[in-house]
């Protein structure tokens, strides 16, 4: 057996630079389904899953997968002989023939789900365990066929399933362009009586393994139910395949027009790498078009500063030329584009701070930011590093500090990852607190990267409460837009 899986690792190696050589970018094109088939939200029958969620052995850990089965039943620790007659629990068979075939462990598990119930079943029979995959058995066939009895067995079907999808489907896909059935990346085809194409090679050949619309709508639903992550308000993710950037804003994904107007907003270098499913059980929102403090002007001739997610009408020329903007700045828009943004505090002449500046009282060390005619205090220096990079705050009297409304302290940015310096625990800012993510396996599947962590003072992090831990397996956080 030892010889086989280091044959297979070799194999395996060898398939991987016919990707890096073969594999095309792929983009993801949803369509609207008006053809009477009962599609759920964000089900998209031209991409079931992606490459990576089938073909990935980055989808999650030993110990995360076997944490995850003994959550939903019982499946962990069913006992049956592998592939060498050897007694083993179901969770290591299912670890040693992903590893063999480099195939994720989350997909085999939905399979087991989607095929038998293996997964949540409480009580399943042996003969879910004999056929756990569906492996070699038609719709119009019988179990009990002398013919397919090789396959029968717990570890015969998750072999044979996986051994399938990477031998048969993928490495015919990458060197004949199409599976035995026929079914190719941006080939359409008619299933159940809808024209899919499917969009990359897992598709592709999940419709080779189940020809149906249906099944592979309820293998997606699992995947949904069990692997969609739940991210924090104010993420920043970039989803794979596609490279599309989003922001998370109350439970709605919003994707940014292009990776310019993202970096008026957010720190891009800090987005969390997920795949395009993970982002599937999001509503997406208002494309974000325009850079922070762009100047916009409507079909009336109104001239509007954006800021974050608000706009503020410059009432006159005179106010305009003031605060030194400039008409080559300023961009003609359809009235509907303007919408997404709250209308806010009219910018007069005798505005203060407009786009946003850090002052400070002439002698005194408190720094502020102003905007829009508020102030805000911030508490330490670590938020000028993070934040204001390089910036010199403007010295301002006493009576000007004093014409400014006082706001709440500035805070650290939604989504930000914090470690003080001699405590390893890492938390995830989320509407003023800092919630704790309990192991580096929780991190790494989140998406994050180590590279975005920050570490502040423990004094500064302190003063921040300590909300729930980011678990993954969690509801979301139901958020109200007043706590924006």
């Amino acid at each position: 057996m030892l010889a086989t899986i280091l044959h297979m690792k070799a194999r395996i190696f060898i398939f991987s630079l016919i990707i890096a050589c073969l594999l095309p970018l792929q983009g993801i094109f949803a369509e609207t389904d008006d053809r009477g088939f009962d599609l759920d939200e964000g089900f998209d029958p031209n991409i079931i899953l992606t490459d990576n969620d089938v073909f990935s052995m980055d989808g999650m850990t030993y110990s995360r997968m076997v944490s995850f089965l003994r959550s939903k039943g019982t499946l962990a620790d069913y006992r049956t002989t592998d592939l060498e007659g050897t007694e083993r629990t179901a969770g290591e068979i299912i670890w040693q023939i992903a590893n063999m075939y480099q195939i994720n462990p989350k997909y085999l598990i939905a399979l087991l789900q989607k095929e038998q119930s293996l997964v949540e079943d409480p009580a399943p029979s042996e003969r879910q365990f004999d056929w756990a995959m569906g492996f070699g058995v038609c719709d119009s066939c019988s179990k009990d066929d002398p013919a397919i009895s090789d396959f029968k067995g717990f570890a015969n079907q998750v072999y044979y399933a996986a051994r399938q999808m990477r031998e048969k489907y993928y490495m015919r896909l990458l060197t004949n362009g199409e599976t035995r059935s026929g079914y190719a990346v941006g080939r359409t085809v008619e299933i159940d009586g809808i024209p899919v194409t499917p969009a990359n090679y897992a598709t592709a050949a999940l419709y080779t393994y189940t020809p149906h619309i249906h099944g592979n709508q309820n293998l997606w639903r699992i995947w949904r139910s069990w692997f969609s992550k739940k991210f924090t308000n104010g993420s920043v993710v970039k989803g794979l395949p596609s490279g599309q950037i989003y922001w998370i804003r109350y439970g709605i994904k919003r994707p940014f027009a292009s990776l310019a107007v993202a970096m008026t907003l957010v720190d891009v270098t800090k987005a969390m790498e997920v795949s395009d499913s993970d982002l599937a059980t999001y509503g997406e929102g208002d494309v974000i078009k325009f850079p922070n403090y762009a100047l916009l002007r409507d079909s009336s001739g109104k001239i509007w500063l954006l800021a974050d997610s608000e706009r503020r009408h410059i009432v006159n020329m005179e106010t305009f030329k003031k605060f030194g903007f400039n008409m080559d700045e300023v961009e003609d828009v359809e009235d509907y584009e303007l919408i997404p943004y709250e209308i806010a505090e009219k910018i007069t002449i005798e505005s203060m701070y407009p786009q946003g500046r850090l002052i400070q009282v002439e002698g005194l060390r408190a720094v502020w930011y102003a905007e829009g005619g508020m102030k805000r205090l911030l508490e330490h220096p670590a938020l000028l590093s993070l934040y204001f990079p390089g910036q010199r705050p403007q010295q301002i009297t006493q009576d000007t500090l004093d014409e400014l409304d006082l706001a709440d302290p500035y805070l650290i940015h939604d989504g930000e990852l914090v470690k003080t310096p001699d405590a390893p625990t890492v938390y995830v800012i989320e509407e003023g607190r800092k919630r704790p993510i309990p192991s580096g396996d929780v991190f790494e599947e989140m998406g994050w990267k180590w590279s975005s962590i920050e570490t502040v003072p423990e004094n500064f992090l302190e003063a921040y409460e300590e909300g729930a831990p980011i678990l993954l397996d969690a509801e979301p956080v139901t958020l109200t837009m007043a706590a924006e």
